[in-house]
């Protein structure tokens, strides 16, 4: 029979010894040494191993573990292993006799005889702000009846089989959060504080890492794996690991074979977060141009406003031969949108070019790192093993230029859309303005016009200017009267634009460079943000970690296998060391271990 002839039927039952002789196998795991027994020719020889067979499935004297933790890493110097709130769950089951579960109070999710799940799920609104942790907003925006962003459950089996998952995940360890999960099924983010690794930067207030929520998972069939490991898988499957784009760096470790080993993450939204004052001074100046510009408005207006003024003004320049002004009667209406209901939109909706977001409201300035470091269409989602995000200072330099056309793009919306508002004024005037002769009321000028600001621009103007006679008869200055009103058709409309132009026009215009003067230090506090985070920030996604496996000579093990959505290491400016090197949402499984049985069974 040939070695493969011989080896088939090895698989599906215990060994058959016959004639006193014991064939021995070699048990090989990744990362450690070979046993003794070789391949001489076509014979096994003895080594210092027993042997064993594998019926996956059946078997029920294996001892697995599984454990998840939310949160691990240190805080300002603090170990999270050590606090309370934040502790995971870890279950090892030791074939069929019992379980034993970290910790004691773990809730139990469901437990047999050969199978037993726990889960820990950690009440966010209890942690509150975890020295510069703020998971809060995990606790609100989720779905009634949902298992919670920060759940934690581990599951272990007497067959080897072992499942954990943490996070936004369910208490069967299905990931609940990926790229295409809808938002109002996503919780808000938590946020770490960034702000406490930099010094003072004027014009800023605080800068945040948001994260949005995340979960893991990882399942070991311990049985298949050890099986594989021992006469080689079938199909020889295993992980690739190739290359990722060139903001990204992958690191690659030793894949397990699948499917024996499933990990997978999920990362719904990683934010850089930025505070600045000066946010909230650009829509200030704004809103203080409008409350001036309203206040001209009704200024200009009425028969003793300022338009009705300037007009008289230049009636009584243009008089002679005695002529004097006498009693105003009428009216002076400016029409139109008012300025601040329209302007309001472009006051409060966000600014952004997907990736960078400006939010006028409350006076932040967001960068969507997720998708400006991923894939545009994944995100932080589907990055091999161990991904680095390199956050490099071509890339934040970019960020900064980007801010900039931003800003200048919405500037020039402001003053246009103002000025726009403005240039559909109608200006609708009225007015009856006596002439009189030594105190005599002598003649009426009739002045009427229905313009809009635009058309005046133009030079074009409905203006007109009539004539009633209050009782004498103009005699001699019958053509001084009509001279008049030649003048004030023709000089009345450069008068009345003129008014507008400077009461108007023209605060509208310099809003432009008031806007100018706050968004360069505005750029300038956020360009020193960034300029200071490729030292500071290191962010790793879909972290694996491997234990390698063992063996003696009555035991078999795999090795552990471990994943975590992301890594996040903090430093400081000002100080050596770290401030913050956090793993969220980790899960491991393994080792799944089992006794080697003798093949002494006669088939």
């Amino acid at each position: 029979m040939t070695r493969r002839g011989f080896l088939r039927p090895l698989r599906r039952a215990r060994w058959a010894v016959a004639a006193g002789v014991v064939a021995v196998v070699a048990v090989t795991v990744p990362g450690v040494s070979s046993s003794t027994a070789s391949w001489t020719d076509r014979e096994w020889t003895r080594g210092g191993v027993g042997t064993s067979a594998f019926r996956c499935g059946t078997d029920d004297d294996y001892t697995s573990r599984s454990a998840s933790r939310f949160l691990s890493g240190t805080l300002a110097g603090t170990d999270l292993d050590s606090v309370a709130t934040v502790e995971g769950v870890d279950v090892t089951k030791t074939g069929t006799t019992g379980a034993t579960v970290d910790p004691v109070t773990a809730p139990e999710i469901t437990s047999d005889r050969t199978t037993a799940a726990f889960g820990n799920p950690l009440d966010v609104g209890l942690l509150g702000d975890v020295l510069g942790l703020n998971l809060t907003g995990l606790g609100v925006g989720l779905p009634a009846g949902s298992a919670g962003a920060v759940n934690q459950i581990a599951k272990s089996s007497a067959t080897g089989e072992s499942t954990a998952a943490a996070g936004l995940v369910n208490n069967s360890g299905g990931l609940l959060v990926t790229d295409s999960t809808p938002t109002d099924q996503l919780p808000e983010p938590a946020s770490l504080d960034v702000g406490q690794a930099l010094p003072a930067i004027s014009g800023i207030t605080d800068v945040g890492l948001e994260v949005g929520a995340v979960g893991s998972t990882a399942q070991l069939d311990g049985c298949g794996l050890l099986e594989d490991q021992i006469w080689g898988a079938a199909t020889g499957a295993r992980n690739e690991i190739g290359s990722v784009a060139i903001a990204r760096t992958a690191t690659t470790v030793a894949a397990a074979p699948a499917p024996h080993v499933v990990r997978n993450y999920g990362i719904a939204s990683l934010d850089l977060r930025v505070d600045s004052p000066l946010v909230g001074s650009l829509v200030q100046s704004v809103n203080n141009t409008i409350g001036t510009l309203d206040q001209s408005v009704t200024a200009l207006a009425g028969t003793n406003g300022l338009l009705s003024q300037a007009i008289q003004q230049n009636i009584v320049g243009a008089l002679t031969n005695g002529l004097g002004l006498g009693t105003v009667s009428g009216t002076v209406a400016v029409d139109g949108a008012k300025l601040a209901p329209a302007l309001t939109p472009v006051l409060t909706q966000p600014l952004t070019d997907g990736t960078l977001t400006v939010d006028l409201a409350t006076g932040t300035v967001r960068v969507d790192l997720a998708h400006l470091l991923g894939d545009d269409a994944k995100g932080l989602n589907d990055l091999p093993p161990n991904t680095e995000i390199v956050l490099d200072a071509a890339l934040l330099n970019d960020l900064t230029a980007r801010l900039g056309t931003l800003l200048d793009t919405w500037t020039e919306r402001v003053v246009t859309l103002l000025t726009t508002l403005l240039q559909d004024l109608t200006i609708k005037i009225a007015l009856n303005v006596n002439l009189n002769l030594l105190g005599v009321p002598l003649v009426q000028l009739n002045i009427r016009m229905d313009s809009g600001v635009h058309a005046l621009m133009a030079g074009r103007s409905s203006l007109t200017v009539g004539t009633t006679l209050l009782g004498l008869n103009l005699g001699l200055l019958t053509g001084v009267v009509s001279a008049l009103v030649a003048g004030l058709v023709n000089g009345l409309p450069a008068v009345i634009l003129s008014t507008l132009t400077t009461n108007l026009l023209t605060p509208a215009s310099t809003l432009g460079s008031t806007l100018a003067g706050i968004v360069r230090p505005l750029l300038t506090a956020v360009g020193s943000v960034l300029s200071f985070l490729p030292g500071l920030l290191s962010l790793t996604v879909n972290v694996q970690e491997e234990r390698p496996g063992a063996r003696d000579g009555t035991a078999v093990r795999t090795g552990t296998y471990s994943v975590a959505a992301l890594r996040i290491q903090l430093l400081s400016a000002m100080v050596s060391g770290s401030l913050a090197r956090i793993d969220l949402a980790s899960s491991a499984v393994g080792p799944a271990q089992v006794n080697l049985r003798p093949a002494l069974d006669i088939v």
